[in-house]
């Protein structure tokens, strides 16, 4: 371990088995966290842990619904057993429908809300009890740019994570000055997401060039390039944040 950010920390980690969850997890082992880890993919989820603890981190692991909010209570209550505390929350749960607005179900809309905004709250109430025994923690949820711009063919997706900004603002509002709150908006970022969207598709590479060029780095993320800001909202580097929307989106939202 050769990073010292999050020396003595035990991070949790919702969404851990893939993508931009998997890279905050390697990222937060290497700057020296214990990590605590949940996903669905229980297969994905141990390959992790088995690479983080033969890196010589501390993790522990719970297989299951995020949405559930027993998932995060069982993790929370064995990240303490193992390592003594929590000091942080990286809220890394969602999925996308792609459907336009008129085609929405009511079950899409509670589907949406309830994967990409509930699963949040349902950690957050899980970890902040443990914070508070902790002396203080970091929120960080992962909205996306959909809560800042519009985006074609995942019409609910938007305000579903919309929502996560409220709630973040909320949290941080009611939880401060010990736990701060803050989210991250990833633009296009190379993940299992990010395929599923580009298979809406016919022309895919017409299509990434269309959502790439909405943005001033035309291109897409890297998932270690989200995590490196979402470790940073983490870390005591980020201590007088909270409330804050970082966009790590390429410039989508800014012209």
């Amino acid at each position: 371990m050769s990073g010292l950010r999050l020396a003595g920390k035990t991070i949790l980690v919702n969404g851990a088995a893939t993508g931009v969850g998997r890279a905050t997890a390697r990222m937060a082992a290497v700057e020296g966290a214990n990590l605590a880890l949940t996903d669905l993919n229980g297969e994905g989820l141990e390959l992790v842990a088995q690479e983080l603890r033969s890196a010589g981190a501390g993790v522990v692991t719970v297989v299951g619904d995020s949405v559930d909010g027993q998932v995060p209570q069982e993790l929370v209550a064995l990240a303490e057993s193992k390592f003594g505390y929590l000091n942080a929350l990286v809220n890394n749960v969602g999925i996308i429908i792609l459907k336009s607005l008129e085609d929405t179900t009511r079950d899409d809309f509670d589907r949406m809300m309830s994967v990409n905004c509930y699963s949040h709250l349902a950690a957050i109430q899980a970890v902040v009890p443990a914070m508070r025994r902790a002396g203080g923690g970091s929120i960080v949820n992962v909205a996306s740019v959909g809560a800042l711009v519009a985006l074609p063919n995942v019409s609910m997706y938007c305000p579903s994570k919309s929502a996560v900004l409220g709630l973040t603002r909320a949290a941080a509002a009611e939880f401060s000055p010990d736990i701060r709150v803050n989210a991250v908006c990833p633009g296009g970022t190379a993940t299992e997401m990010s395929r599923i969207h580009l298979e809406s598709f016919d022309d895919k590479e017409a299509a990434t060039k269309k959502l790439t060029g909405r943005q001033m780095i035309a291109r897409y993320a890297q998932p270690e390039e989200i995590a490196s800001v979402i470790v940073f909202l983490a870390s005591d580097e980020s201590s007088f944040m909270t409330g804050a929307t970082v966009a790590a989106e390429g410039g989508h939202s800014a012209w």
